[in-house]
């Protein structure tokens, strides 16, 4: 019996793919993905806002709603949370926050001289004012 070695080709073997064509909508496929993404996370940011609007309408009346000035979106929000906050002193933010458990407002203030931050739950104008206070916003 002989053994007979196969001849050396420097041929690659001949293949149906069209490779460039299928990176080309692979690229298509993947800058239209981006491009969804992009506009979901738009949307979500006017949503925070209008949400957001409108609640402190609702819990604050429309005078201390309009005294809060511009609302803006959260640069980070959870999954299945929409965040708004508005700046009302240097160091202190009243955040709007709805989520799958409803949707409700906290003042964070920050302290840069002493390194410390602090959370309240606002429930109406009242715990607002009293936060403020308590912050030493006047």
């Amino acid at each position: 019996m002989t053994l007979v070695q196969p001849e050396k080709t420097t041929e690659k073997p001949a293949t149906n793919v069209d490779l460039k064509a299928l990176l080309d909508e692979c690229t298509a496929v993947h800058a239209q993905r981006h491009a969804e993404l992009r506009e979901a996370e738009r949307q979500d940011s006017l949503d925070a806002v209008e949400y957001a609007t409108e609640a402190a309408s609702k819990t604050f009346g429309e005078t201390a709603a309009a005294a809060l000035g511009q609302w803006l979106p959260a640069d980070m929000m959870d999954e299945g949370c929409l965040q708004a906050s508005v700046t009302i002193a240097p160091g202190t933010y009243l955040t709007h926050t709805t989520g799958e458990d409803g949707s409700w407002f906290t003042l964070l203030t920050a302290c840069t001289r002493c390194s410390t931050s602090n959370e309240t739950r606002i429930y109406n104008l009242l715990t607002l004012a009293e936060a403020l206070h308590k912050a030493g916003v006047r």
